[in-house]
């Protein structure tokens, strides 16, 4: 399980659910910016990634698809599920960075997409499990897609335990179940809870979102053990507390599906 080729025949999917409460406008770490700002720059480079690991020669093959879904009052569809070519070729705009002092461009998809005051992770999840549902029902052959969740704190309205569990155990191809991964972003004080593989006892709130996580595949397993040596197996795809620094990490592991 989880060794299929990912082909153009056969690609993957990366689907990204984030938090668009409003308390993702407070400021995150030491980075200058909001927790939202730095969910959509570490999002838009995870995509940039994603993309140059797809480049043969002048052509980029069409491996993977990616979208982006949010939740606040209700679900919001932030970016549709595309091919990466699509991507490449069509950016939202071009952003400016610098680089070793010299200004670049790099390709904007996706904004701070902080707009709600709740935090209803229910209804984000139902749109997410229907998206990935219909997915793979013409994905057969493909390799599991993955979700990659970000939360800044506990959910409003109902408890979405059982249906990120249903994700897990009713959402598959012929390779194996979709695969589930939390991060909590936060700016409190303690260490972070960085793939744990039993339940953790610092909260309900942590609790939940290990029971809502998939217990990593080797691939996923090996690349969490280069950035954090102490993952065993049975570590599941879920990070409590995690700084700027933890949550580029975390996407890292969940999105670099080749090489």
């Amino acid at each position: 399980m989880y060794t299929a080729e990912i082909s153009r025949n056969n690609p993957a999917l990366l689907l990204f659910l984030v938090d668009c409460s409003y308390s993702m406008s407070e400021k995150y770490g030491n980075t200058g910016m909001s927790k939202g700002q730095y969910l959509a720059q570490i999002a838009n480079d995870s995509i940039d990634q994603v993309i140059l690991s797809c480049e043969k020669g002048d052509e980029i093959r069409a491996y993977f698809e990616i979208g982006m879904l949010g939740y606040g009052e209700g679900a919001i569809e932030i970016l549709p599920v595309q091919s990466i070519i699509d991507l490449a070729n069509n950016p939202l705009e071009l952003g400016e960075t610098e680089l070793d002092g010299v200004k670049i461009q790099k390709p904007v998809w996706i904004k701070d997409p902080t707009r709600e005051w709740n935090t209803d992770m229910l209804a984000g999840l139902e749109k997410a499990k229907s998206v990935l549902t219909a997915w793979t029902e013409g994905h057969k052959s493909s390799f599991p897609p993955v979700l990659i969740h970000v939360s800044d704190g506990q959910w409003t309205g109902g408890n979405p335990i059982a249906l990120a569990q249903s994700i897990i155990s009713d959402v598959y191809t012929d390779d194996g179940a979709a695969i589930v991964m939390n991060v909590h972003i936060s700016n409190e004080e303690g260490s972070p809870e960085a793939f744990p593989d039993t339940e953790p006892a610092n909260s309900d709130f942590a609790k939940g979102l290990f029971a809502m996580s998939s217990v990593l595949p080797d691939s996923f397993l090996d690349r969490a053990k280069e950035k954090y040596p102490h993952v065993a197996a049975g570590a599941r795809g879920y990070m409590f507390n995690a700084r700027p620094e933890d949550m580029s990490r975390f996407f890292d592991i969940g999105t670099r599906l080749k090489g």
